[in-house]
């Protein structure tokens, strides 16, 4: 159904919680629901608004390990876990993360890796039981949200393949591990079983509290380049990567990589996984990644002023809305910024997208 642009859809429905604070900013009274238009974006459709990142409730259960111990418990538990004393600890593997406040999260205390050696993981690492973690405690917790709330629901795994990786070897072991021929059958046998346990976690996400895409933390690369090669990536990691990913798509949900770096260089590799969100940060070159990407993956993108003027910011929001509502089934996209939005530029941009996407 065409829903053609009407200013009452500015008139404020609700509010979200400005991140990080204080104040908020206004719901708009959106003609379809933001879960029903992302979904339709996601889907190869063309979405009544430019998709945005206040579009999404990100869902983190305080049943699973990680999501206290990096410091990230989201949702109707979250309000429990604000003290820093509650954040850090045992993550679902075992290995001990200590909270920075400074920093706003959480890092392996250095000096003294859990493994030496890649090839101790069977010995020493004792795989979680996911099964047995309170899932039913954490989904009745929620029960409210998850019976009203409308938006997208997304929920993480926060150690993806790599960064296990490096949260047991630490950063240069786990490095050498992906190009030292005598490791490299090793780093397999373990990735495949973070695998399986990843897998775990996933239907429990969808089965308990139907999560909608699997948001998975994997950085790939520095501020400059990528930590490996693309020929290194597509034989180590993206295998395990494309099971999740397949793994998700049967259960009915999306894969999205956070996935930090200058890597426009890996593309082939993000796209050989099969995912279908990736969002790079500001230092990558943004036009090439569309170029590349051809439609096969929806492209989170940048774009804000915080500290412009109403007039300022509402004609800089409208300009970034035209500019990725144009020929949007073949280059979907959604506008992932969240830190420190101006409500006019973020107002700019929804209505100059509806005009067009109407």
């Amino acid at each position: 159904m065409i829903y053609k642009f009407d200013k009452k859809e500015l008139t404020q429905k609700g509010q979200y919680f400005k991140i990080p604070g204080p104040g908020f900013l206004p719901r708009y009274q959106t003609p379809i629901s933001p879960r029903e238009n992302f979904i339709t974006a996601l889907n190869g459709g063309k979405p009544h608004w430019l998709p945005d990142y206040y579009d999404i409730t990100t869902l983190c259960p305080a049943c699973y390990p990680d999501a206290s111990a990096r410091g990230f418990v989201m949702g109707a538990e979250g309000p429990d876990y604000m003290e820093d004393s509650r954040k850090g600890g045992l993550d679902a593997f075992g290995v001990d993360w200590e909270y920075i406040p400074v920093a706003g999260g959480s890092m392996v205390r250095p000096g003294k890796p859990f493994l030496e050696d890649i090839s101790e993981w069977r010995e020493k690492v004792k795989l979680p039981d996911v099964d047995a973690w309170d899932w039913e405690g954490s989904r009745s917790a929620n029960a409210e949200l998850l019976e009203t709330d409308d938006h997208v629901r997304v929920m993480w795994i926060f150690t993806g393949f790599f960064e296990r990786l490096i949260s047991l070897l630490e950063f240069e072991n786990a490095a050498v591990a992906l190009i030292d021929e005598e490791q490299k059958e090793e780093v397999h046998g373990f990735l495949d079983a973070c695998c399986g346990v990843y897998e775990k976690i996933a239907r429990h996400y969808k089965e308990d509290f139907g999560c909608d895409i699997l948001y998975v933390h994997d950085d790939w690369g520095s501020q400059r380049a990528p930590f490996f090669s693309p020929d290194t990536c597509m034989e180590m990691l993206v295998p395990h990567v494309k099971r999740l990913v397949d793994y998700a798509h049967s259960l009915g949900m999306r894969y999205e990589f956070h996935s930090c770096g200058k890597n426009e260089a890996l593309v082939p590799c993000y796209l050989a996984t099969g995912a279908d969100i990736w969002a790079p940060q500001e230092q990558n070159d943004v036009s090439r990644i569309l170029e590349e990407v051809k439609g096969e993956m929806m492209i989170g993108l940048w774009g804000n002023d915080p500290d412009a003027d109403d007039g300022t910011a509402y004609r800089e929001g409208s300009e970034f809305g035209r500019r990725y509502s144009q020929d949007y089934r073949n280059r979907p996209v959604y506008h992932c910024d969240l830190f420190n939005i101006n409500e006019k530029w973020r107002e700019g941009m929804y209505v100059s997208s509806r005009e067009i996407l109407e």
